[in-house]
């Protein structure tokens, strides 16, 4: 019986970076953006995702970006989404060219960011009254 060698790629393609453009072609049929990750950057509007086949991609996009829901791009929301934060979303093709928002949310970045600068506030104030006590207890002695 004669062995075939079968070569064969593991894991995930690296992101496509595309900029961001009235019609953002994140799946052409030239296979141009060989990913399942499409990464967005600039700011601007998105009024489709150009045609494809039928497949799911999912879609990181940077802070600026407004998606217009259409026919084209049917988004969950039923309305245009203005991204203020970065977020992540996923979107499947009818073949046709219609494009159907399956999830979206943001990314928690700019939550994140909120409660660290909390915290480090918080560790303002206690270093401050550590000092004021340390001046104190010289003063004492």
């Amino acid at each position: 019986m004669p062995i075939l060698q079968w070569r064969c790629a593991h894991g995930e393609a690296p992101a496509v970076t595309l900029p961001c453009a009235a019609t953002v072609a994140i799946a052409p049929h030239d296979d141009s953006v060989d990913s399942n990750v499409v990464l967005i950057t600039g700011k601007g509007t998105i009024e489709s995702f150009g045609d494809g086949p039928h497949i799911i991609k999912r879609v990181l996009f940077e802070p600026g970006i407004t998606l217009k829901h259409s026919a084209q791009l049917q988004l969950l929301s039923c309305t245009d989404r203005e991204i203020s934060t970065a977020a992540v979303g996923w979107y499947a093709c009818d073949g046709a060219g219609h494009w159907h928002e399956v999830h979206f949310s943001a990314t928690g970045a700019a939550e994140l960011t909120r409660r660290l600068e909390v915290i480090l506030r918080r560790f303002d104030e206690i270093e401050a009254r550590l000092e004021r006590l340390e001046q104190r207890s010289d003063v004492d002695h």
